[in-house]
């Protein structure tokens, strides 16, 4: 069981790193959009058609995409302050209940959001821009995704916290590559 878990994690892991690298791209096709739109009123006096409500619908891909990618490189904030103290079992059931409750959470979240942008999606939902109106539930469509990728990593973290003996200790972690290639 362990090991299926543990290939659960990685096969969610590059999900949640294809869903990162589409915010990133999301995020530079934004810039491009924001620069072509800055370029155009001054150059022709006529601002991209729906240019700041695209790059709005765009802000929620952007940010709520990779919420789940962090988790799972855990590279979320961690406060050890109270728990450094404690036994390594009572930590590892700590974080199996936090994990838990931020399943949950999300869950509920993944949910009320979901129902949110299927009410948007069927009374056809649109934002009047400057000229053309636009569609609102994709972008909630898409804050729907990532806090159910996010619910998902919760889930996994909190299982494999059980299987696996897991506390959430990051002091013992391999460090970054990255961070050594950056190293001066």
């Amino acid at each position: 069981m362990k090991h299926h878990m543990l290939a659960a994690r990685r096969l969610m892991g590059r999900i949640l790193y294809a869903a990162s690298l589409a915010a990133g791209v999301i995020t530079f096709a934004m810039m491009w959009l924001i620069d072509a739109n800055a370029l155009s009123r001054k150059v022709f006096n006529a601002p991209v058609p729906a240019g700041v409500e695209l790059t709005q619908s765009l802000l929620t891909f952007a940010i709520m995409l990779p919420f789940g990618y962090v988790l799972y490189r855990r590279e979320h904030v961690n406060t050890i302050f109270l728990t450094s103290n404690f036994p390594r079992s009572v930590t590892r059931w700590l974080h199996a209940f936090w994990m838990s409750t931020g399943c949950i959470v999300f869950a509920a979240v993944t949910y009320g959001t979901f129902l949110f942008a299927l009410r948007s999606y069927h009374m056809n939902e649109q934002v009047w821009g400057a000229t053309i109106r636009f569609p609102l539930y994709p972008a909630k469509f898409a804050v729907s995704l990532g806090t159910a990728l996010i619910a998902i990593q919760f889930a996994l973290d909190a299982v494999l916290s059980l299987v696996t003996g897991d506390d959430g200790d990051l002091s013992a972690a391999d460090p970054d590559p990255e961070k050594a290639l950056l190293h001066v």
